[in-house]
């Protein structure tokens, strides 16, 4: 066994003892939701395939970001780059909802498999809610679909840019991450928070052109027509990103 293995051996131990415990949890809950509907429950059904749907709905969008980042300039050479921002601080709308959603959808009375026995307590059954919902989540709805999507962002945005993307440009139209931008200008002009060109130089780190963290500091470049707060801010001395023309 070379260095590298044993280096990397209790990391992997750990990932298969998560993988186990998550095989355990997943039939816990789904032993749960049939115990229940089997005494005449149907909510507990209704529940479980919304918070699957919801998980799905949520892979979709993570997918989505990183194959957007990737092709943006392909897809919409006439966008600019706060544009991209904007849509990206609109599509966090749904990673906030849909693991809340999901998390409250998917709590179940844990029923033990082949004694019916439940456990009554109240901490348990929060510790499994958060575990089931937080592993899943995390492998399935957010590394899975951003590992295929920059794998290959142009198969990703075929088969879903059509039914995904106009549900973004939807929330994005309503202006709901605006409270958010609102904040950060505030924030970062109080305490005088962006990079100075003497602090770049010192410290030899050019911004990455195209890199995520541009893009984010072009959230607050206004240069999409928008009024309201963001723009007085701006007007009135807000720092602006390295991408502001």
């Amino acid at each position: 066994m070379d260095n590298r293995n044993v280096r990397f051996t209790p990391r992997t131990l750990f990932g298969v003892l998560l993988l186990a415990a998550s095989v355990v949890l997943t039939i816990l809950w789904e032993t749960s939701t049939i115990h229940s509907v089997i005494h005449g429950q149907i909510s507990p059904l209704i529940t479980a395939i919304a918070a699957l749907a919801l998980m799905a709905l949520l892979a979709g969008m993570e997918g989505l970001e990183v194959s957007v980042i990737d092709r943006w300039r392909s897809m919409y050479p006439d966008r600019s780059q706060s544009q991209l921002a904007a849509w990206l601080a609109s599509r966090q709308f749904f990673v906030a909802i849909i693991v809340t959603t999901a998390t409250l959808l998917a709590d179940r009375k844990i029923v033990i498999p082949g004694s019916g026995a439940q456990v009554d307590s109240v901490l348990a059954t929060k510790i499994f809610d958060i575990s089931w919902t937080g592993l899943t989540v995390l492998w399935f709805a957010q590394i899975l679909p951003k590992h295929l999507a920059a794998t290959n962002p142009d198969r990703y945005l075929r088969h879903l840019r059509a039914t995904l993307f106009p549900v973004v440009e939807a929330v994005n139209k309503t202006g709901v991450q605006q409270p958010a931008e609102w904040t950060a200008v505030a924030i970062e002009r109080r305490l005088d928070w962006p990079l100075t060109e003497a602090e770049i130089a010192e410290e030899a780190t050019e911004p990455s052109a195209g890199s995520l963290a541009e893009i984010w500091r072009a959230l607050l470049v206004d240069d999409r027509g928008a009024g309201g707060p963001e723009r007085e801010l701006a007007e009135a001395g807000a720092p602006k990103g390295p991408g502001d023309a």
